[in-house]
């Protein structure tokens, strides 16, 4: 069988590596960074860490070391593909442990957890003998919760006495829709200035009442509009 040319060899294995790539991207896009969440929570960065491992690493060892006539050959191209799955294996696990867990309204703002904040902070629950609560008790990730606030001296005791930060407390976290009503003083317009909450109001408390809010992500802020099924992320003065 005719093997083929270098540079058949070297399109072959980019055309599979886009492949991949396509895959990740999307994996990334639309359920570990969902929306904007890709660009202003870490998905991005995640993807520069696996674009050159995937598009560069590989095809350039193939076009390298490829050599149809090598007696290695078998050798080479499996000492190859180890390389760039071991390496690939690595960017993929380091961006899933960076994506967005939850999105929690902490204080008067939403924040990001990222999985491997969350993993560390349900440890310390742990190590404090405090309850431990699933994310899947609020949907999918990333959950959107809320973590009531309560007394500050307290607040501080927990924190000195090595408790996480409020919006870890997953053992504090209420569903969202549950507590619109609570947290809709906080709530923003379009350009992120405070609005006017209603005397009174009644009916669903996600129709009736204020839902954007201010967001502050890992690499950028925004706003998250709660919405009865799900939520969206946005740009102030979008």
């Amino acid at each position: 069988m005719r093997l083929p040319s270098v540079k058949q060899a070297f399109a072959l294995h980019f055309l599979v590596s886009l492949l991949v790539f396509i895959v990740l991207l999307a994996l990334m896009m639309f359920v570990w960074f969902p929306g904007k969440l890709f660009f202003i929570d870490g998905g991005w960065q995640g993807l520069k860490i696996i674009a050159p491992i995937d598009l560069v690493l590989g095809p350039a060892l193939t076009l390298i070391l490829y050599r149809p006539w090598k007696k290695s050959l078998k050798f080479d191209m499996s000492v190859i593909a180890a390389v760039q799955i071991v390496a690939l294996s690595y960017g993929v696990y380091s961006a899933y442990n960076q994506r967005t867990a939850a999105i929690v309204f902490a204080g008067n703002r939403f924040e990001t957890i990222s999985l491997s904040e969350f993993r560390a902070a349900q440890d310390e629950l742990k190590k404090q003998n405090l309850p431990i609560i699933s994310l899947t008790k609020f949907g999918k990730m990333p959950a959107v919760v809320h973590a009531p606030s309560y007394d500050y001296g307290q607040y501080l005791e927990d924190i000195l006495n090595g408790k996480p930060e409020l919006r870890e407390r997953s053992d504090l976290y209420q569903p969202i829709n549950d507590s619109i009503k609570t947290i809709a003083k906080f709530a923003v317009d379009t350009n992120g200035e405070t609005v006017e909450i209603p005397a009174s109001s009644e009916g669903p408390a996600v129709k009736n009442m204020p839902n954007r809010f201010k967001l502050k992500a890992r690499y950028d802020n925004g706003v998250i509009t709660i919405k009865e099924k799900g939520f969206e992320i946005g740009q102030v003065g979008h």
